[in-house]
């Protein structure tokens, strides 16, 4: 399945602002799903749940107004300098739609 943008990002009650974020979703039987998130700014929240291998409960709007809440966990973070950091989070379950 191609990937979706997202219009709107939040950890629990905080929202994640960004500069893109795109849903990969499998669809398969298992329905997995990974997340890629540039931020303008280094994520502590995401450094903090990489370190401490916790999962981040997620809750999303695409572009084209579908909600979407699961929980994930972060795979990586390319911090850059000069540039966007990007976040990679992997789902831990399904997708639900809301």
């Amino acid at each position: 399945m191609p990937p979706r943008r997202l219009l709107k990002l939040k950890h629990e009650r905080t929202d994640l602002g960004f500069l893109s974020a795109s849903l990969s979703e499998d669809g398969g039987r298992d329905a997995s799903w990974m997340l890629r998130v540039e931020s303008p700014s280094s994520f502590e929240a995401f450094h903090d749940h990489l370190a401490d291998g916790a999962s981040m409960a997620l809750s999303m709007v695409t572009r084209d107004g579908e909600q979407l809440r699961g929980e994930a966990y972060v795979s990586s973070i390319s911090d850059g300098v000069e540039t966007a950091t990007v976040v990679v989070l992997a789902g831990a379950g399904p997708l639900r739609r809301a």
